[in-house]
């Protein structure tokens, strides 16, 4: 018999390349992930027709059911609420029988939410030594974080910035508890108002969202420390310059309106008295008024504040009483959260990747799209659902594709979920991750590749994978990894963090139009959104198919 050895090797060869040249189920689903799909769904997402997706308004519904649409055709399966299917009923009398409900699962986890805004009709007062002084809402104060009506009266200290940050070195509460006590700081934070001074340089520097960090932490701190009310001093500005009403029917033109002014606060309704303090910042003319009966010398200590040169300790404003009577107008708001899953080989243990899919609404005939903010990481979600679908093989792990409401009033979408978890319990959530504002560039991104990622400390293998599948992959970024032992802020991973589930948050950068009608598709880089979600692709596959501590 005789032997084509030639043909023997090309057939062997043939063969070689088709085993090499298979694409592995990893590889099927990142190369899914291209400008295409991602510009097609943010487009849409961030469009006008959407009408600025706040929470509980009619676009914010519309973006659920085009959020949900998306995943069911990428394939993933709905994680939301059971609901009934149809009863049979009967043709005639004698006929077949009424069938009982048949339980389905939608793409919705469906609740409520209390909306509140002031009523117009508080009352501040200020007392020392038998002198009363009474103030009048939207006369001599603003109410903000007023979610229910309450009245009391309470001492009044002083503790300047109000910032108490380990890492900063401040602790402006350092010595006293404000515990039911009613605190006065000032805005800002030391040196805000001098670039050159030292503070600014330490605190600020280069990096501007620190500067939203700083005033975060304000926000969140008296609350913590159970102060029953905060009141915001003003210092040479007119604060009460927009308060005013037209007396007369006005409607603006949108190129005169820049702010909103329909905001509405909202909360969950939770199974305990909120116990956040209100917030209300005073007129120039008030603020004056508690400077003086407090004998506090503002400028001195702003400008020893700004130079770093002294410890500041709080102090109790003597013998000075303040009184509030809050009056708000509430009422239930229906909202949704859009939930699906991709069901993994182990059904017992769940990750989650989510970004909330709500922001500001319309007011004045101007639209606030939030194009970065954040129809960016909602797309992300939706893009990753697709690409998983596409791998054509299920992972180790389940993973749910979320897409939060509510995170502008105060991330409170992602919080439901944790609270009533419609797909597994929460204990089953191995990781979370989350992505806010993904789209954009920093003022000093001159390559525009830079990107920001946090991740929980005890879990350093994140950062490993993150560098290696940068490296193996060649993307192009510029990545600020930073680790924080229970990352928290401004956005969803907080709840997660809060139920010690780690996680990975996916930010690019701040930019002037944060909060504007200004965020709109065209100021987008595609280039960095792709990178971005490709590599949190890879970030997401080792998590729910490998170990990631």
């Amino acid at each position: 018999m005789k032997i084509n050895h030639f043909a023997i090797l090309l057939a062997v060869s043939s063969l070689t390349l088709t085993i090499n040249g298979q694409v592995s189920p990893k590889e099927k689903g990142l190369q899914s992930i291209n400008q295409n799909v991602i510009k097609g769904q943010l487009e849409f997402l961030s469009s006008d027709w959407m009408e600025g997706r706040a929470t509980g308004e009619r676009g914010s519904f519309l973006a659920a059911d085009y959020i949900a649409s998306m995943l069911k055709v990428s394939g993933a399966a709905p994680a939301g609420d059971f609901q009934s299917g149809p009863r049979v009923r009967p043709a005639s009398p004698g006929g077949i029988q009424s069938a009982p409900p048949r339980p389905s699962q939608s793409y919705f986890q469906n609740f409520s939410l209390i909306e509140s805004q002031p009523a117009g009709t508080s009352v501040l007062t200020l007392a020392k030594g038998g002198q009363e002084y009474k103030f009048r809402e939207n006369v001599d104060f603003m109410i903000s974080r007023a979610s229910m009506e309450m009245s009391l009266t309470a001492p009044v200290v002083f503790v300047g910035y109000g910032i108490q940050d380990k890492t900063l070195g401040i602790d402006d509460y350092a010595g006293i508890d404000v515990k039911g006590k009613i605190v006065v700081r000032v805005t800002g934070f030391p040196g805000y108002n001098d670039i050159t001074s030292p503070m600014y340089k330490k605190l600020v520097g280069d990096n501007q969202r620190s500067q939203y960090e700083i005033q975060r932490n304000k926000s969140e701190i008296p609350g913590k420390l159970g102060a029953a009310g905060v009141i915001d001093l003003t210092l040479n500005r007119d604060a009460a310059k927009s308060w005013g009403v037209y007396k007369f029917i006005y409607n603006m033109s949108p190129a005169e309106s820049g702010t909103r002014a329909n905001w509405s606060s909202m909360r969950l309704d939770g199974k305990e008295i909120s116990s956040s303090p209100v917030i209300i910042t005073i007129t120039e003319r008030v603020s004056n008024l508690l400077i003086k009966e407090g004998g506090l010398d503002i400028a001195r200590y702003e400008k020893e504040a700004a130079a770093g040169n002294t410890k500041f300790k709080p102090v109790v404003l003597p013998g000075i009483s303040a009184g509030l009577v809050i009056n708000v107008n509430s009422q239930r708001v229906r909202v949704r959260n859009v939930v699906a899953i991709i069901e993994g080989e182990n059904m017992n243990e769940f990750i989650a990747v989510g970004a909330h899919m709500d922001h500001m609404g319309t007011d004045n005939g101007k639209i606030w799209n939030g194009a970065d903010d954040n129809a960016s990481g909602t797309v992300a979600v939706m893009t990753l659902a697709r690409a998983f679908a596409e791998s054509g093989v299920k992972p180790k792990r389940s993973i749910v594709f979320c897409a939060w409401t509510g995170e502008e009033k105060g991330l409170l979408g992602s919080e439901y979920f944790t609270l009533y978890p419609p797909a597994g319990k929460i204990g089953d959530y191995k990781f979370y991750m989350n992505f806010d504002m993904i789209a954009r560039d920093a003022a000093n991104d001159t390559a525009r590749n830079m990107a920001g990622i946090t991740y929980t400390k005890a879990y350093p293998k994140l950062e490993e994978i993150t560098k290696k599948a940068v490296e193996d992959y060649k993307i192009n970024l510029k990545l600020n990894i930073r680790s924080n032992e229970a990352p928290t802020g401004g956005s969803d991973y907080t709840a997660f963090t809060a139920n010690k589930i780690p996680v990975i948050a996916w930010m690019a950068a701040m930019h002037p139009d944060y909060h504007q009608p200004s965020d709109e598709v065209s100021m987008v880089n595609w280039d960095k959104m792709t990178e971005i979600i490709r590599l949190a692709y890879l970030q997401l596959w080792e998590a729910a198919n490998g170990e990631i501590k």
